[in-house]
Parts: structure tokens; C-alpha cells; sequence
């Protein structure tokens, strides 16, 4: 069996050399520090509100991030060597031929309602998980549906059997749809969404105000450090401006994506600090390849040399972002540039003609607010471009959850009937480029199974995908990525935009808050 570093070189190969490379690094909690004082409170204004709080059914990072103040994973990724390291289980070894991970589990770790973590309750999790009857649109990007059985090996040893080798499984038990869930919970809420979370997190769930805030408190029976702070606030507030407000005003200590346009003036404030990291996300158009005039890869390479993608990231986003040269973050593929459609309308006037649309057509396009910096703004860029090439867009803006249940929870047929094309951003927190593709361009991951609003399907990239998955050679892993990256680029299923940087702004006096290059932050051990 191999050791627990072994595992770390062999499952994580692509991100951990990537990430060393570029001097960027990941962890889903912060590393311990000396005892400091207790703060009160610490209030966060957010853009949107959850859908849900059940770990398995979540869709987007931001909420994740709240999610993994309350609940914990069997292994997490640790920061600055975006390794693997051990959570709710102490070790681990795999099989030589990679099939069966065995985890040894820490003892005494209590959930938020008093019950505690033993074999048999992460098996009951992993039931659920694998449970079709649970929503979990991420299972086949974080490998639930790679195992074929889950086994109580004694009180504290569980061992999990996959059906085929699955390079990146480790880092997807460090995903948040990995997290465990008390036994009480399970037993309460079985396969439905679960709506008062009960983990074994460094905070406990108190109110979720709906329309209005989330409520957190310290867990004093925390089984790894206690956290510094009693009380986490996150307040719902769609408009950045009103967030940008509140900070200065005193009403919150921390702003999510406050006006972009303000970034300077925020620069100059000594009274706050603010926070630009590099993200993994990539914002884009997708464009449902199933639908009339999307059908046509001429028309979709004309809708991408129709947007101007530099003047969206200067006078748009204001700098926060750079043109996206891959459909996923290029450093995930060793800064591989894959191509870039230059702002071209005469180009794409041809195309559109030679795709028998001279005269364009109509479309509708959703977008959220609140989400993605400046998310209203691009929606309404795209649209402008997309008239000067002879197509009509209609605007369609939703908050969070009816967006989510839009491109989520809707079949291809529902989505034709209700939109066309959706401005989503995507980056998966688990810094592996498998997340970040298969989960947007395999073709199992259309919606209900999944997140790829684009519908986009070809049987080489679904073989790239699969192969590449199973792979755990570096080197041959990482050219796969690149040969599907080019074959997505030439498809056109997105209007590809931007990779954006991340922006909050909180209290200056605040220390220990810590940024990660995945848009998540911690204040779980910050301090005045």
C-alpha cells in the first residue's frame, strides 16, 4: 500500500507542479496560529443568497466558502503546495492498481448537534452522495461516480472502492459535495436538501434570515483550533454599491465585490484594505449549441469575434480580469495559450452570412447580478457588440437562486424556451483542470446531471475528458488538456470573455484574513 506522500505525488499531479510552479497554492482552512483574542463579531456583506445550504447541492464558490465554515471533509488542500492533507481522516493509503483508498479517521470529533464521526457515518454520507434521489449536479466532476462501493472496515477505518483509477478523487473528498454531514441530519432530511446544516466545522449554523442574512456561531467543541471570532454575519445585499456603503458607512466589516469602478478610490481609503487575488474563473457566454442558429459553429466563432474582450476587461471590469486565451485558466495547462478571436466585426459579418443569418437573429440571454464583478455591466457590453453584428439580444437578469434553478434545475428544452445563452463564470476551487473542463464540456454534464448550460457535445473531447481522468502521468495528462482545450476553442461553445482577479474590500484594522487564489477567504482566526 502506498503512504499517505506517495498518494499526495501520484493523485495530484498536474496541480501540485502547476501551482508550485506558479507560486500559487490552496487550502480550505487556515493554518494554525497561537491563541489570539476574541472578536465579537465580524458582519460580511455578500452579493447573493444561498439556494441552499446542503454541502452536496452546491453550485458556486462563494457559497461553498460558507459552506466550509461549518463543515469538514475527510482531506483537505493545504496552502502555499496546494497539496493534500489529512481533515476527518489522520491517513490514508491506496491500492498499487489505484482502486481502493483505506481512511483511518480521527477519534472524538463531535458534529455541531452532539453526535460524532465514526465509519459508519461517513459511509451513510457517501450513501446519500452516491443516492441519485440526492441533488448533487457535481457528483461526476468530483468522482462520486467513479466509486462502486463503500466499505465499514472497523469503528474509525473506511475504505472506498472505485470502479476505475480517478487521478484528481483525492482533491474531490476536499470539495465541499464531500463534506460530512451529521447522522442526526441524515436521519432528519435522508435524500432532500438540507436546511439547518449540522458538520463539525469551526462554526455552527444559528439563522438564515431569508432575504436578509446568515447567521454563524463559534463551536466551541471544534475539533482542530477554536476559532477567534464568536459570531459570522453574511449579509445578502445584490447591489455592489450598497455593499461598498455599508463598509464605509460601519454597518459591515468586509465588502464581496464592491463596484469595480471605485477600485482606486477604495485603494487611497486608509480606513480599509483591499484584496485583488488571481482566480481560477473563467467568465464567458455559453451558448446552447442545441439551439437554431448556435447550431452552426460559423455562427458561434462570429458572436466570439463580435465582442471586444480587451475593452470589456479595461473599461468594463476595470482591470480585474484578463482576455481569456483557454477555456479554463492557462495556468492549469502549464500557461499553454490556446488562441484568442480578436475583436473582428467584418470577420464575423462574414461568418454570419456564410452561415445564411446576413440579416442576425434574435436571442435571449440570462444573466445574475451580484455575482461576478461587474456581471450586469458585461451582460449589457455583450449585448451592445452582438447589435453592431445585426443580432438582437434580450436581456434576462435573475437573482441568485431563480438563475441557479434556470441553468441548473431546466432541461435542454425548458432552457430553449426560456433562454438561449447564459453569462456564467466558473472556477473550480480544487486546482485541477479536470473540474474545471470535464464539468463545462462533457457531454454527461448537461443539465439535470449537471452544469454545462452550453449542451455542447463531441465524442473526441468526452474521450479526451475520460481518458485524461484516469490518467496519472503528468506529462501525458497535460497534453490531453491542451489537444481538448484547442478542439473547445475551435467549437466555440462560449463566447469566451475573461479570467477575473477576485476584489474585497474589508476594515483595515482587521489582520489574518486570509485570500486564496480560488475566491475563497477565511477570517476564521482573524483578529483587530
Amino acid at each position: 500500500m502506498k503512504s499517505v506522500n506517495a498518494i499526495t505525488k501520484i493523485q495530484a499531479v498536474v496541480v501540485a507542479v502547476v501551482v508550485i510552479a506558479a507560486g500559487l497554492g490552496a487550502t480550505l482552512f487556515l493554518t494554525q496560529t497561537p491563541t489570539q483574542p476574541t472578536l465579537e463579531r465580524i458582519r460580511i456583506a455578500i452579493g447573493i443568497e444561498p439556494d441552499t445550504l446542503d454541502p452536496t447541492a452546491q453550485t458556486t464558490t462563494l457559497i461553498a466558502n460558507i459552506m466550509y465554515y461549518m463543515y469538514d471533509t475527510l482531506v483537505r488542500i493545504q496552502d502555499p503546495e496546494g497539496k493534500v492533507v489529512p481533515g476527518l481522516a489522520e491517513s490514508w493509503t491506496v491500492s498499487p492498481d489505484g482502486l481502493t483508498y483505506t481512511f483511518n479517521l480521527r477519534r472524538g470529533v463531535k458534529f455541531h448537534d452532539g453526535s460524532t464521526l465514526n465509519a459508519n457515518v461517513v459511509k451513510q454520507n457517501f450513501d446519500r452522495m452516491l443516492d441519485p434521489k440526492t441533488r448533487s449536479p457535481q457528483r461526476g466532476v468530483v468522482g462520486h461516480t467513479r466509486i462502486d462501493k463503500v466499505t465499514v472496515i472497523n469503528d474509525y477505518t473506511v475504505e472506498i472502492k472505485l470502479k476505475e483509477p480517478f487521478a484528481p478523487f483525492l482533491r474531490g473528498l476536499a470539495s465541499v459535495h464531500s463534506a460530512m454531514i451529521s447522522p442526526t441530519a441524515l436521519q432528519k432530511y435522508g435524500t432532500g436538501l438540507v436546511d439547518e446544516p449540522s458538520g463539525s466545522g469551526p462554526f455552527k449554523f444559528v439563522k438564515w434570515n431569508r432575504g436578509e442574512s446568515l447567521i454563524l456561531e463559534r463551536f466551541d467543541e471544534y475539533w482542530d483550533q477554536k476559532a477567534t471570532i464568536k459570531e459570522l454575519v453574511f449579509r445578502f445585499m445584490p447591489e455592489a454599491a450598497s455593499r461598498e456603503a455599508a463598509l464605509l458607512a460601519g454597518d459591515v466589516d468586509i465588502a464581496v465585490l464592491p463596484p469595480a469602478s471605485d477600485i482606486s478610490k477604495l485603494k487611497q481609503d486608509a480606513k480599509v484594505k483591499v484584496y485583488t487575488p488571481p482566480t481560477q474563473r473563467i467568465i464567458f457566454i455559453a451558448l446552447n449549441t442545441q439551439w437554431g442558429p448556435l447550431k452552426d459553429v460559423r455562427v458561434r466563432q462570429a458572436l466570439n469575434y463580435a465582442v471586444d474582450k480587451n475593452a470589456i476587461v479595461e473599461k468594463v471590469v476595470f482591470g480585474l480580469a484578463r482576455p481569456a486565451v483557454a477555456p479554463l485558466p492557462e495556468f492549469l495547462i502549464k500557461n499553454t495559450k490556446v488562441g484568442f478571436y480578436d475583436y473582428n466585426p467584418s470577420k464575423a459579418k462574414q461568418l454570419l452570412a456564410e452561415a445564411g443569418y446576413a440579416n442576425g437573429f434574435k436571442i435571449t440571454i440570462i444573466h445574475p447580478v451580484g455575482r461576478y464583478i461587474q456581471d450586469k455591466q458585461v451582460a449589457e457590453a455583450v449585448q451592445a457588440y452582438l447589435r453592431e453584428v445585426g443580432v438582437e439580444v434580450e436581456l434576462k437578469t435573475a437573482d441568485w437562486p431563480t438563475f441557479v434553478a434556470s441553468v441548473a434545475q431546466k432541461t435542454l428544452e425548458e432552457q430553449i424556451q426560456s433562454h438561449q445563452a447564459v453569462l456564467l463564470g466558473w472556477g473550480y476551487w480544487l486546482y485541477d483542470p479536470h473540474p474545471q473542463l470535464y464539468g463545462q464540456f462533457h457531454s454527461s454534464q448537461w443539465p439535470k446531471n449537471g452544469l454545462a448550460p452550453s449542451f455542447y457535445k463531441n465524442p473526441r473531447v468526452d474521450e479526451l475528458l475520460d481518458q485524461a481522468a484516469k490518467t496519472v502521468d503528468e506529462e501525458k495528462r497535460t497534453q490531453m488538456y491542451i489537444e481538448l482545450s484547442k478542439l473547445i476553442w475551435e467549437d466555440a461553445p462560449w463566447i469566451f470573455l475573461h479570467v477575473q482577479s477576485y476584489f474585497i474590500v474589508a476594515r483595515a484594522d482587521i489582520k489574518d484574513l486570509t485570500m486564496q487564489n480560488n475566491e475563497m477567504f477565511f477570517v476564521t482566526y482573524a483578529k483587530v
